[in-house]
């Protein structure tokens, strides 16, 4: 099960959003006495805390400067209060993103894993563009961070060494190999937790 998390960001609210968004919550909360029968502060001093701040609000239009700080200090206990039910409507939810939904606060979005990468396709190599070279390309394989092209003779590959040119792009020029020897050749894709998946190997010839 995801662990859940809220995304209070509360601070960050202008006064009408706070106003807003506070008594969406109150009322989601407040609807739902199945999923959160005893919060913390109880509805009826959530209800004040919202309540006084409304009223805060509307009060200090008039620009003076006592009426804003009162503003201020109950936006400040609106805020509090509001982490508290935060924190209950976590511990009731216990990792249920329904029921946590139902309070109306937001929730983070949990990332889903990424999937796991498929073998490359398409997979290509020819001469290089210069002597001693091959150059190779696939398909992009969706998801994976890399690319190792690999090569190897014969004798190499039966004793499983493999060389490699590591890379971001799904092409590669491999340089420095022996002229008129046949090399096998295959790409591994690197994906999320280091899953590593083989193209075919194919066989070419270098100039």
């Amino acid at each position: 099960m995801p662990i859940l998390a809220i995304t209070n960001g509360f601070d960050n609210l202008p006064d009408a959003g706070l106003e807003t968004r506070s008594y969406q919550i109150l009322t989601g909360v407040t609807d739902r006495p199945d999923y959160f029968p005893t919060p913390k502060p109880t509805l009826a001093e959530m209800g004040d805390f919202v309540g006084n701040f409304f009223d805060a609000l509307n009060a200090c239009k008039d620009g003076d400067r006592l009426k804003i700080a009162i503003k201020k200090q109950k936006r400040e206990e609106l805020i509090n209060a509001l982490h508290l039910w935060s924190a209950y409507v976590l511990a009731q939810a216990a990792g249920d993103s329904v029921i946590a939904q139902s309070s109306n606060f937001k929730l983070r979005k949990v990332a889903s894993p990424r999937p796991p990468i498929t073998n490359p396709e398409n997979f290509s190599i020819v001469a290089g563009p210069n002597p001693f070279e091959l150059k190779g390309k696939l398909n992009p394989v969706a998801g994976a961070k890399g690319y190792i092209f690999q090569y190897a003779t014969d004798a190499m590959m039966a004793a499983g060494n493999w060389q490699g040119v590591p890379t971001t792009t799904a092409k590669c020029v491999i340089g420095g190999l022996e002229s008129g020897v046949v090399y096998n050749c295959r790409v591994a894709a690197i994906g999320p937790r280091n899953q590593i998946m083989y193209s075919d190997i194919l066989r070419c010839r270098v100039a």
